[in-house]
């Protein structure tokens, strides 16, 4: 295994250090885009990226440059964000030789995700697991086939906005009844059960996509 950055000039002038892991002759590469405020490094997403690789991934995890300069987001920001993760993934010299590809995502990285798929033209062979979406990764999740996790009390995603995905045939939906927008519930050991549960959901979206 080896471990190295890609490191790349942003909009936010700072430079992004992008971590890819390498497993050797992966066919499969998963690339995990954090949340607005939800770094790779906190839990969902850190499991998730431990969860890949026991499945024989190969790991990009995305930095955004507004994270790397400790700056504010701004909704206007977005495209250039998207611009810039798209640039990360192109810079892969591997990335032709992925057979698969797995895009982990949270919250605002799940906007992200689904247009990146889109506008990179990968989508034929890209699995998703969207964390906790945004209202708009609806469109990009009714593209996309793979799984999605929510909870039940999570003001930014509620019931009304799950109906809409809820049946699709190319995406499975997890619901964590009393869960906000973290995947957290009341008390941390309750927390760390949902968590077991969640984790259970991974390993079951790596052995389908797989």
């Amino acid at each position: 295994m080896s471990v190295s950055r890609i490191v790349m000039s942003s909009h936010w002038g700072r430079e992004v250090r992008h971590k890819y892991v390498a497993q050797g002759e992966a066919k499969a590469l998963a690339v995990v885009f954090p949340g607005k405020d939800y770094s790779v490094e906190r839990s969902l997403l850190d499991y998730a990226a431990k969860v890949a690789r026991e499945h024989g991934c190969d790991l990009l995890l995305l930095e955004y440059g507004y994270q790397s300069a400790r700056a504010d987001f701004k909704r206007e920001d977005m495209d250039i964000v998207i611009e810039e993760c798209k640039a990360a993934i192109a810079a892969l010299p591997a990335l032709p030789e992925y057979e698969q590809l797995l895009f982990i995502s949270k919250s605002m990285g799940t906007v992200i995700a689904g247009r990146v798929a889109a506008e990179m033209g990968v989508q034929q062979k890209t699995s998703h697991l969207y964390l906790t979406p945004l209202v708009d990764s609806i469109p990009w999740i009714k593209q996309s086939r793979g799984s999605m996790i929510y909870g039940g009390s999570d003001p930014l995603f509620n019931e009304q906005h799950s109906a809409e995905i809820t049946g699709l045939q190319n995406i499975r939906v997890y619901r964590i009844d009393d869960a906000n927008h973290a995947l957290e519930v009341g008390s941390v050991n309750e927390s760390l059960a949902v968590l077991l549960v969640i984790i259970n959901f991974y390993h079951e979206f790596f052995r389908d996509a797989l």
